[in-house]
């Protein structure tokens, strides 16, 4: 935890899903498909809401928001964007493997957009899978956003080339694996690893979506974009981003399901 602390701690997490056009395709395709399933009447339940992204981006839509994080910065950044606004948000302290603040079966959906990012545990990537069904209302929806594996590997090469001799990224590399890099506070997972864990609960599974498809290898071109080649790169981006064949190259991945 301490680790995961002082990451973002030192990192600008507010600005992350909105710095440039590349990194807003993750954004765009997630509230894309949430929007589908929360209305103004939902109550809303965002587990691990860093500085609050998603959670403010419903808020905005006049639904009930309680937005948890577990790092206190995150927490009062979140307090302060909501200041003077007449928002019914409410952002908590808080932790996604024991939610005992929160009652069963009480939000419409929840969404878990971060917290399986840092579980390099199985037990702990299932625990919190349990808490944030145990709080979803019977038929709600939960979406749940991991670390593609393989896009990892690729993201790192493309960054240095040298890494292609760091023993860590090797053992982001090894599928179906636990790994264990001191240097490194995240987990990252695959398609098929995701299917499997979602698999082992009572849920109804309505999609997995590659977040950002293959922005990854296209980054510097899509960020020369004009708005209008932004927008057709979008409307390409959604009719396939649900393609399983794609979801190796995406950086993020979105599991959408039902409670049973």
């Amino acid at each position: 935890m301490e680790t995961i602390l002082n990451y973002y701690n030192a990192y600008d997490e507010d600005n992350r899903l909105v710095k440039d056009k590349a990194h807003e395709i993750e954004f765009i395709t997630t509230v894309h498909f949430l929007d589908k399933f929360i209305n103004k009447t939902s109550k809303v339940l965002e587990v691990g809401a860093g500085t609050g992204r998603y959670s403010f981006h419903f808020a905005e839509k006049a639904c009930e928001v309680t937005a948890l994080d577990i790092t206190p910065r995150h927490v009062d950044i979140m307090k302060e964007k909501a200041a003077g606004k007449t928002l019914k948000l409410n952002p908590l302290l808080g932790n996604a493997l024991d939610m005992k603040k929160i009652e069963n079966n009480s939000f419409d959906a929840v969404l878990c957009l971060g917290p399986l990012y840092h579980l390099t545990g199985e037990e702990q990537r299932k625990q919190c899978i349990r808490e944030s069904l145990r709080v979803l209302k019977p038929g709600g929806v939960l979406a749940i956003a991991y670390i593609n594996r393989a896009a990892t590997f690729v993201n790192y090469i493309h960054r240095n080339a040298q890494n292609i001799n760091n023993a860590g990224l090797w053992n982001i590399a090894k599928t179906g694996l636990e790994f264990n890099n001191e240097e490194d506070c995240f987990y990252y997972s695959t398609y098929a690893e995701m299917e499997a864990l979602m698999d082992s609960f009572n849920v109804n599974k309505i999609d997995n979506i590659a977040s950002d498809g293959v922005v990854g290898t296209l980054r510097d071109i899509i960020n020369k974009f004009t708005d209008e080649e932004f927008n057709k790169w979008m409307e390409f981006h959604l009719m396939t981003c649900n393609d399983s064949s794609l979801m190796g190259y995406s950086q993020h991945g979105l599991y959408l399901c039902r409670k049973a």
